[in-house]
């Protein structure tokens, strides 16, 4: 067992040199009985209307809370110890699943073993919506989707910004999450998110055999440890007397103790800056994420109207608002902008409301310690998207991205971040 140990910490030394060095690759390990093989994740630059040049995470001049980050990641290769949580919120792009998988699979290979908790799910077919491949469900009873998004939704919303309800006596839920490779995740602590009326009991898989069980009516939540690891959770509730009853689920938080990264993707279709201010539970439940960095990739939903009509100062006021409910969790939490893609508004002229998204995530970023990946300039700038729609990399709507556009953006938002984890590295070790 020691011999092992100390083959896979010199693979993972090895794997970080070319990290630095390499350049071209997120991470290679030599093939070993014991050690699995990860292809490195190169882009070909196939596409001259790219500006692969600015593939590049821009962080500030105050750089001590992404050193921090950076150490923890370093640990992690180094020792495999530590546990890192990453949160991606967003609109469509990011429930949909095409950017936020292929992210985590990247960001989970950076080194072998990195792969940590599978961390917060929602079954967005629970909610009559459109689900990530990676997320499976079953369920019983009639349930009714509720969105932040949707103006005439009232709900108490968690950190999700979706939910579903029943109004059955009685119903049981199942769900599964994959891995990119269609491999099920496991785990042996689960956090279940809901409000309930008061003659509601949850029952637990009774596969299992529970060893705690703690609930939190105010925070919303009731959690099961149990043992052994399973690969889908499965619960059900029933009413405990003949009056009517409601349950209202708001997604899941999978886990373990292992160490390891864990890559939480928050999304609800059409959602803005103001959907996620309407989750009155947001900041309570956030807690069980911990984010060590939140990639904010809202902006696209709130710079669909037209020219003149977007309120900078509004739209930097409502992320201010989202940012202190991230900071007051973690107070060392990175943030990383996402610019929004070029768009079209309404199909017909590219929308200039992107500059003005741009402007604002560079002042937050400033105003935070914050950093910014430029995909608006990275991916042409104005007018943009035209041409990746030719090159089928965008949808026909001319907002979003198809799923080869998706998988490319995770790609090179990838390899930008590996670029400034070397650049840590390299002052670290500077003499």
């Amino acid at each position: 067992m020691h011999m092992r140990f100390n083959m896979k910490k010199s693979l993972l030394l090895y794997g970080l040199m070319l990290i630095v060095l390499a350049g071209s690759a997120w991470m290679i390990t030599p093939k070993s009985d014991s050690i699995k093989s990860i292809d490195p994740l190169r882009i070909s630059e196939e596409f001259d209307f790219i500006k692969y040049d600015q593939n590049k995470i821009t962080i500030g001049k105050k750089t001590s809370r992404w050193d921090k980050l950076f150490s923890k990641f370093e640990e992690l290769a180094f020792n495999g110890t530590g546990k890192i949580s990453i949160v991606h919120i967003g609109g469509s792009h990011v429930q949909g699943g095409f950017l936020t998988d292929k992210m985590r699979e990247n960001f989970t290979s950076l080194v072998y073993g990195a792969e940590g908790e599978r961390g917060f799910v929602f079954p967005y077919e629970m909610a009559k919506s459109n689900s990530p491949k990676s997320i499976k469900a079953k369920w019983t009873g009639n349930w009714t989707g509720c969105r932040n998004s949707v103006s005439k939704d009232d709900c108490l919303w968690g950190v999700s910004g979706i939910s579903t309800t029943s109004y059955d006596r009685q119903a049981s839920v199942s769900l599964t999450a994959f891995s990119y490779d269609s491999i099920p995740y496991s785990f042996n602590k689960v956090r279940i998110f809901h409000q309930n009326s008061p003659n509601i009991q949850i029952d637990a898989d009774t596969n299992v055999t529970l060893l705690k069980v703690m609930s939190d009516p105010v925070n919303g939540f009731t959690e099961f440890t149990f043992t052994p690891e399973v690969t889908k959770l499965n619960f059900s509730y029933h009413t405990t007397d003949s009056l009517s009853s409601w349950f209202t689920f708001q997604g899941a938080y999978l886990g373990d103790a292992s160490s390891g990264l864990t890559y939480n993707a928050i999304g609800v279709n059409g959602a803005s800056t103001k959907s996620y201010l309407r989750c009155g539970l947001f900041e309570s439940q956030l807690q069980s994420l911990h984010p060590d960095l939140a990639i904010f990739g809202i902006g696209v939903n709130d710079a669909n109207v037209p020219d003149g009509d977007f309120d900078a100062a509004l739209y930097e006021a409502r992320y201010d608002s989202l940012i202190h409910a991230f900071l007051k969790v973690n107070p060392d939490a990175c943030v990383l902008f996402v610019t929004n893609n070029d768009t079209y508004y309404q199909k017909k002229q590219p929308n200039r409301n992107a500059i003005k998204v741009q402007e604002t995530m560079y002042r937050l970023a400033e105003k935070y310690d914050g950093a910014v990946y430029d995909l608006f300039e990275i991916m042409g700038g104005l007018g943009s998207i035209k041409k990746w729609q030719s090159a089928q990399l965008a949808a026909s709507d001319k907002i979003h991205l198809s799923k080869k556009g998706y998988e490319l953006q995770a790609d090179m938002m990838s390899i930008a971040f590996r670029e400034a984890f070397g650049n840590y590295l390299d002052r670290k070790n500077a003499p």
